[in-house]
Order: structure tokens, then sequence, then C-alpha cells
């Protein structure tokens, strides 16, 4: 037999067994465009994230780098914008979103910026870093980092609403084994402790959605975890996003062409496994674990419907049944909308609290002037560290108290089979929990540390009576949670309706 002939031959057969995907697929309805941009701090800019720290400035850049990633989808009729940033905190930034939406005709409130809560980036505060610092010499960097890093948000949402084109979206669901519940059991004498605590409720969802343009090409990837960004601790010197720099690269290393978006999800009390370090090297290694995690979902994900159809059977070896890969559809892409501002109850102190921490203030600032006589640096740096927590918190339990609730946006956006829910501040883990598993949707994304009213921890109810960090400083009374849980139930349920 001739090589024409063999070649004529295996021609046809070679195009038969090619695979339906993405790019054979009728068009979703929805548009999306994806952009991002480089917010790196410059190097000497106030990195004051802990109180226990020594040093003022950063004097290195991680170079897995620090990025402004903006997500816009739109269904023809409506857009929403989303945005990651490497920030400790999403607050004030309403003027960049005020801006973004004059620019783009995105309304403010379908607009959300997310921080993926770094501790390890820029930040100005006399409440961390060292005790009694004048501010004042670190205030012209950093307020010129804040307007430029306000400036690229504006930009990056604006670049990401042009490019919209055609998209198909999918999801899954999966397991990160990178994060512990941090509420440190203390004993005796010791307070609760932000730390490790292997027996506390702990949510190690991993929800990723992909989309694609109309080629099957990779657009963006959302990673959603819950994860305080705190590998890198006090003796760090580096400014970097922590761990979260290299899930990004990791994840856009499995899929080259897109960038990847982390949303941080309800972390209040959840920490890293390995962490409180000044070893740059291990926020590394739990990113890449976390991101290869996130990549093979990622990789799973079919973001039109697709499935085996039988063609008939093939005389081999082996008796073969043709079941190739055959594209029925696109995904749904319906884009829904709900907020609610929720009133849930305020923090308030009795005279009981505020007597016992008065006591604590008053003992710890005995114990600087011990420290003081004795001449031990670091004793005495740790004492007036010390005595400063107490002297805050006091300071903020006196506050005479606003009647009325506080107020706290719960929203909801719905793509299709999938939803994404967000609001401000550092939520208990086993709220965002109850609220994914009575989702009706196929993956629910639960996202924390977003623009919005209200902010700060929110504890669980049950959790007051261990006192800690977290308890002493929150915003809300128990109860809190309650409300929350049930504003964002209620949410998921509405924008479930057809």
């Amino acid at each position: 037999m001739s090589a024409k002939l063999l070649f004529l031959l295996a021609a046809p057969l070679a195009a038969e067994v090619v695979e339906q995907g993405t790019k054979d697929s009728a068009p979703s309805g929805l548009l999306a465009g994806v952009a991002r941009a480089d917010i790196s701090p410059p190097v000497g800019i106030a990195q004051m994230n802990w109180g226990s720290q020594t040093h003022i400035g950063g004097e290195s850049i991680d170079p897995a780098g620090f990025f402004a990633t903006a997500l816009v989808v739109s269904d023809g009729k409506q857009k929403f914008a989303m945005v990651d940033i490497d920030f400790i905190t999403s607050d004030g930034l309403e003027g960049a979103i005020a801006r973004a939406s004059q620019a783009t005709g995105i309304p403010t409130a379908h607009i959300r910026i997310g921080a993926s809560h770094t501790h390890a980036g820029p930040l100005l505060t006399a409440v961390k870093g060292p005790v009694g610092v004048d501010l004042g010499p670190f205030q012209k960097v950093f307020d010129s980092y804040r307007a430029a890093m306000a400036d690229k948000l504006v930009g990056v949402i604006v670049e990401a609403n042009s490019k919209l084109q055609p998209a198909h979206i999918g999801g899954a669901k999966g397991i990160g084994t990178i994060n512990v519940n941090r509420r440190f059991r203390g004993s005796g004498a010791n307070p609760p402790a932000v730390g490790r605590n292997p027996e506390g409720f702990l949510d190690r969802d991993l929800n990723v959605l992909r989309l694609d343009d109309a080629k099957g090409r990779t657009l963006a990837v959302l990673v959603n975890f819950q994860c305080h960004g705190t590998v890198l601790a006090f003796e760090n010197k580096v400014l970097s996003p922590d761990w979260i720099g290299m899930l990004r690269k990791t994840v856009e290393q499995a899929l080259p062409g897109a960038l990847c978006l982390y949303f941080q999800g309800a972390a209040g009390n959840q920490g890293p496994v390995e962490g409180f370090t000044g070893d740059l090297s291990v926020a590394h290694r739990l990113g890449t674990i976390l991101g290869h995690q996130a990549s093979a979902l990622a990789l799973q994900i079919d973001t039109v419907k697709r499935e085996p159809k039988f063609e008939g059977f093939v005389e081999s070896t082996a008796y073969q049944a043709r079941q190739y890969w055959r594209v029925t559809g696109p995904r749904d892409a319906r884009l829904k909308f709900a907020v609610n501002r929720v009133a849930v109850p305020r923090r308030t102190y009795s005279r009981q609290e505020i007597a016992g921490m008065q006591e604590r203030a008053d003992n710890a600032k005995a114990r600087v002037e011990e420290a003081r006589k004795a001449g031990d640096n670091w004793k005495l740096y740790q004492a007036e560290a010390r005595l400063r927590r107490f002297n805050d918190l006091l300071q903020m339990w006196k506050q005479p108290v606003e009647p009325g609730p506080r107020d706290v946006d719960v929203q909801v956006l719905r793509i299709g089979e999938f939803a994404i829910v967000a609001m401000p501040g550092e939520p208990f883990a086993e709220i965002g929990a109850a609220i994914k598993k009575a989702s009706p949707f196929a993956v629910t994304l639960f996202c924390g540390y977003s623009t919005g009213a209200g902010g700060d921890y929110m504890p669980i109810s049950e959790e007051f009576a261990h006192g800690g960090y977290e308890v002493e400083r929150t915003l809300y009374n128990p109860g809190a949670d309650a409300k929350i849980v049930d504003a964002g139930k209620a949410l998921l349920a509405e924008v479930a309706r057809n």
C-alpha cells in the first residue's frame, strides 16, 4: 500500500476523534473582561501590621508581586465588577469605586473590592508596629501609595470593562489543606491567643470558578478559600502578598494566559497551618500547595455542558465503544443580584467588663516598670506592647454607646449555576460555612473583607465566652452571626428564583 493511500485513509479517521469543547458551544449570553495592574509598594514604606514588630519599613519586595486584578461580567443589560487587591483591608476605597462607576457606567453597588488580607503589606497605624513611633515621616509616602493604588483600581476596572467578550463559566468544589483554626485556647493565667487550635472549627472548602472565552481559552480563575495572610509575622521585613501571591502564580502557570483572582473567605478564625514566621519560603510553599489544589479543580471544570455520546462500535483487539465527548449546549449564565443592609446588635460592655480591662491595663503598666528596671530590652518592648493593647481596648470600651444596631451589607451575585456571597470585615468560618451549606447553587463562594457597610471581626456567639483578641475588639454583640446567616440564606433563595 502506497504512502499516499495510507495518508488518505488516516486523515478522515484522525479528524473524527477530535473531541468537542467550549469552542463548539452556542453563546451563553455571558460577557467577561479581565485586567491586572501592578500595585507594588515602594521599598521602605511603613509595614506596621504587627504589635510585636521592632521595624517600621519593609526592606524588600516579594517577587510574587502585589496586584489588583479586576473581573467585569455582563449579560448585555447589567454589569458587575469584582476586584482582588493585595492589601490588608478594603476600607477607604469608596472614592475609587465612585470614579470607576463614573468612567464605566457600572453602578457603585455593582462594584465590589475584596482584600486578600495580607499582613505583610503596607500599613501605617499607631495601633501596631513599634510603640511610641512618630508616624509623621512615613505619612507622605503612605498617602502617595494609597492615592496611586486608588488610581490603579479605577484603571483596572475601566480596562476590564473595555475587554468584555463572549464567555462561558464553570465551577468546582474541593478541599484545601493549608489552614487551621487559629483560636488557641489559653489555660490558667494565660489568655486565649492567636495561634493554632486543631480542635477548633475548620472550614477547608476550596471553591473555584473558571471563565473561558468563546474559543475555549481561559480568561480568569476565581479561587475562594479562608485563611489569614499571616504566614509572615513580626520578624518579617519583606513586603509580600503572603501565601496568596504564590497561589495566584501557581494557578496561572497551570492555565497559561489566565489571570487568577483570589477572594478571601470567612477567615476570622482561620489561619495558616504553618506560620507566624519571618521565613518567606514558608509563605511561598503554602501558596504553592493551595495553588496546585486549586489548579487541579480548575483544569477539571467544563465551562459548557458536555457528555460522552455513544456513536457505535469499533472492531479492535478489545471490542470498543465509540463515546466521544460532545457539547450539548452552554451553561446557564444568567446574572441576578441582591443586597441587604442587615441591622445587627452593636457591641456593648458591662461595667464589670470595663473594670476588668482597667485592671489588666493597670497590671500591664506595672510590668512595664518592672521590665524597665530589669534592663531587658525585649521584655520591656513586650511589656509596652501589652500595655498599648489594653489601653487601646479600654479606650474603645469606654466610648459612649450609640443607640441602635450596626449595619452590615450582605450581597449575592448569581452567575447561572453559581453564586458569590460577599460581606465586609472578618466573619468567623462558621458563618460562611452555614451560608454555603444552605445554598441551592452548584458552587457558592463566600467572601469576607469586601467593600460595603460593616467591618472588623464577627465572631459566632458561642466564642464570646472564651474571650481573646477577636472577641475583645469586635464591633458586634452575640446574635450578629445568626442575623448574617439568615440574610445570606434569604438572598441566595431570592436570586435562585427563576
